[in-house]
């Protein structure tokens, strides 16, 4: 639904445009109005065909030209905005936009922790919103019954949206508050906690059963995950790997449980 003739130009006073580029440098900004930013025609196409609710979207003309009637067809009645070049180099967050932009409603999470027989990922503390992003990737192609986040960097920062590819729509999310109450859970519902870890002595992931389900904790990238998270895990969890390496990127290491995890689905 277009609602303007005009483009859009550097220095606009528009309250849209204004609202996108907040949403794409505040975090506090994004949660106080549970919107966020959206750069890509996949993206935004992706957004949309999950059931993502768009208040409005930007186009350039070559872009309006280019993808506008499929825009239309998803989100006939969005409200839509032309920008100039100029402004669309600006407001992006990539060398390279396609000049397509988008404001939209935070995705509904999951309220619950896992259940019995869940084979699922608990994330501790991720730092880089690429990592996860990545994770969120790997998670959709492999397939998982959740995501759960404790204290990790934020969901809806650009760099986790774009580098999701759309997983960010399909993936089930769940943010954690408290570590002790999620351990208690499990422990309620006979779900196994693995913690994973470098340790030479741990298990070898390959040999542990996953049929039963079980929830794998992954820490940062740069300390792995707190001791007093890893001693309260049932098992720790190891990724053989050469006496040369030590340690694996966090986005791989959940790549790789999460594999090993669908031997048993």
């Amino acid at each position: 639904m277009m609602q303007q003739t005009e483009i859009l130009q550097v220095g606009s006073k528009n309250k849209t445009l204004h609202t996108f580029q907040h949403l794409n440098r505040s975090r506090s900004f994004r949660e106080k109005n549970g919107l966020f930013a959206m750069e890509g025609y996949r993206l935004v196409s992706d957004a949309l065909g999950c059931g993502a609710e768009l208040s409005a979207i930007l186009l350039t003309e070559a872009a309006q030209e280019s993808y506008g009637e499929a825009l239309h067809a998803l989100a006939p009645n969005v409200r839509t905005l032309l920008i100039s070049d100029a402004l669309a180099k600006e407001i992006a967050d990539t060398e390279t936009a396609q000049g397509v932009f988008a404001i939209a409603k935070m995705r509904q999470e999951l309220e619950a922790f896992p259940q019995q027989g869940s084979r699922c990922l608990l994330l501790h503390c991720l730092q880089d919103p690429a990592n996860l992003g990545a994770i969120l990737r790997t998670a959709d192609a492999l397939g998982t019954d959740g995501v759960y986040l404790y204290q990790c960097c934020d969901l809806y920062n650009p760099k986790t949206v774009r580098s999701t590819m759309g997983a960010l729509f399909r993936v089930p999310i769940c943010r954690v508050r408290s570590m002790d109450d999620f351990f208690a859970h499990c422990r309620t519902v006979s779900l196994p906690t693995c913690a994973a870890v470098v340790d030479r002595d741990a298990k070898h992931l390959k040999s542990f059963d996953f049929s039963g389900g079980a929830v794998v904790m992954i820490g940062n990238e740069g300390n792995g995950l707190p001791r007093e998270v890893s001693d309260a895990c049932d098992h720790p969890l190891t990724i053989p790997m050469s006496p040369q390496a030590n340690s694996l990127n966090a986005a791989m290491a959940a790549g790789l449980f999460l594999w090993e995890m669908t031997r048993y689905v």
